[in-house]
């Protein structure tokens, strides 16, 4: 047998232990993505397809679409902040965690726990925290000596994205934490100790040595809650529907409302592109903005 045919029958089984996945691939990822390209340039009656429309419909999101451009916006701000709180907070809680002595294993569980909760889960309970006259506001307010009772965060338009991004970052917060203690638990002792020993203090370890040797665990953390804020739906449908006066309204939210209450499927799913589109663009900036310098810390 030549070299060459020898090659050809590696490749041809290489080939045959590929098929099952490039199968599934190409039944669950790009068929859909396909069929969600046609299905935006066309006008649609369900999800029939009827007159080709072009990108009249990418048009009508970005400049017509008033409710549009305020989910985006929405979404686009919600990940800006919940992406800083969600690492510096996981960061802030990774260290006292790391200095607990006693009962750290408790405290661990009870702050990854509402990680592993469903989002809806989340999402009601913290809707009965924020209800008047029984939930938290009100109940805070009592203790402080301020009247509160009939405080509603989620039907307030100026309060009710942050009141679900609070809720949002309680739920996360577990997860970015344990990220960083198990990289914490990977920093050598000695960088510590030799800084120690030069006379730095506590926050100038945390910034000089912890820090910058976690850079790969805040490159996930960062991708990943880039990624889920950006996609945001489950909690901000169950808390407020995207409301008072779209207040809330995130691109998800909107494409599930125009698609299923309005029944235009092709516009919907236009504005879902638009969010791919986006998605796609901001991880692969900060893929390539934290990503070397992972791989540079990592080495």
């Amino acid at each position: 047998m030549t070299p060459r045919r020898g090659a050809s029958r590696e490749r041809a089984k290489d080939l045959v232990y590929l098929a099952p996945v490039l199968i599934l691939l190409a039944v669950f990822l790009v068929y859909p993505l396909a069929y969600g390209i046609v299905l935006s340039v066309h006008d649609t009656t369900g999800f029939r397809l009827e007159t080709f429309v072009g990108v009249d419909h990418y048009v009508r999101a970005i400049v017509g679409d008033a409710v549009f451009q305020q989910s985006l916006v929405n979404t686009v701000l919600f990940t800006i902040v919940a992406v800083v709180l969600l690492t510096g907070v996981g960061f802030g809680l990774a260290v006292l965690m790391a200095d607990q002595r006693r009962g750290r294993t408790l405290l661990r569980l009870v702050f990854f726990a509402p990680f592993v909760l469903a989002p809806v889960a989340v999402g009601a309970v913290w809707s009965y925290l924020y209800a008047p006259f029984f939930g938290i506001v009100p109940v805070l307010g009592d203790a402080i000596g301020v009247d509160a009772q009939t405080v509603a965060p989620l039907a307030d338009a100026d309060t009710a994205l942050w009141a679900i991004l609070i809720a949002f970052v309680w739920r996360f917060t577990g997860f970015a934490m344990v990220i960083y203690l198990a990289g914490m638990q990977n920093v050598p002792r000695e960088y510590h100790e030799h800084a120690l020993l030069e006379g730095a203090s506590r926050g100038q370890r945390l910034r000089s040595v912890s820090w910058p040797l976690l850079w790969p665990q805040t490159f996930v953390i960062v991708l990943l809650a880039t990624i889920g804020s950006l996609r945001m739906f489950d909690m901000v449908w169950v808390m407020t529907e995207g409301g008072p006066a779209h207040a809330t309204e995130t691109v998800a939210t909107n494409v599930y409302t125009t698609a299923f209450r309005f029944l235009d499927i092709g516009y919907a799913q236009a504005m879902a592109m638009v969010l791919l589109v986006v998605i796609l663009l901001t991880s692969v900036v900060e893929f390539r903005l934290l990503d070397r310098r992972a791989q540079d810390t990592a080495t």
